[in-house]
C-alpha cells in the first residue's frame, strides 16, 4: 500500500456519496456522517443515526472498497455492506 493510498478525501467523499444513494434507494431518511478512520485497519468510519438524539452507529469501510469504486467498479460489494449493516441496525 502506497502513503497516497490512504487515507484520501476523495475516499471519504465517493463512500459518503454512495451511502447516501443507497439510502435514498431504501426509502430510508437516516443522517450520515464520517466519523473517522481506524488507521491500524486502514478504515474509514461512518456514523449513521435516525434522529439528533441518538448516538452514531458506526459502520467501517476498507479502503480497498473506495479504491475499487473509484476505478469504475460496480458498487454492488458496498452495497451488500450497506444492506447487511441497515437490515442489522435499522429495520
Amino acid at each position: 500500500m502506497s502513503v497516497a493510498s490512504f487515507p484520501r478525501a476523495e475516499h471519504i467523499a465517493l463512500l459518503r456519496q454512495k451511502i447516501e444513494e443507497r439510502l435514498r434507494e431504501r426509502n430510508l431518511s437516516l443522517e450520515v456522517t464520517e466519523r473517522g478512520l481506524n488507521q491500524y485497519k486502514c478504515q474509514y468510519r461512518f456514523g449513521v443515526r435516525r434522529q439528533r438524539t441518538e448516538e452514531w452507529t458506526e459502520i467501517p469501510i476498507h479502503f480497498q472498497v473506495a479504491e475499487r469504486l473509484e476505478t469504475g467498479q460496480n458498487d454492488a460489494e458496498l452495497n451488500r455492506m450497506l444492506d447487511d449493516f441497515l437490515n442489522q441496525h435499522f429495520s
